[in-house]
């Protein structure tokens, strides 16, 4: 009985171990370019894939566009790599997001430019 126990709480952490990794670029990343700080954006679940809103601007022409959707369609790619559509906040660009994402850091890379960030 202690045998089976055991086995099911191994069990347990291993499949939320394996939810985690899979959601590992949700959460509120705050994302800089050039050094300097542009917006909060939070990545979280849409439908099969994922999508990038923008919490908080950290810039006054950011702070215009706070609740805009800046990436969607966020999909894994594998390797910490994922891809999705993305829109620029404040100019009128977009085009494929190229998303990295390494421990608690992430690159977002697209036509408009690269922008760095870290977990919050």
């Amino acid at each position: 009985m202690k045998l089976l126990k055991i086995a099911m709480l191994g069990t347990l952490a291993l499949s939320a171990t394996v939810f985690a990794n899979n959601d590992a670029i949700v959460g509120k990343w705050k994302m800089s370019e050039k050094g300097e700080a542009k917006a909060i954006i939070q990545i979280s679940k849409s439908g099969d894939g994922y999508q990038a809103v923008m919490v908080q601007g950290l810039t006054e022409k950011a702070k215009k566009r706070e609740g805009a959707t800046v990436i969607s369609n966020i999909k894994a790619q594998g390797d910490g790599k994922y891809a999705g559509k993305g829109k620029h906040p404040t100019l009128p660009i977009s085009g494929t997001a190229n998303i990295t994402l390494n421990g608690n850091k992430i690159t977002i890379s697209s036509r408009a430019g690269t922008q760095t960030g870290v977990r919050q």
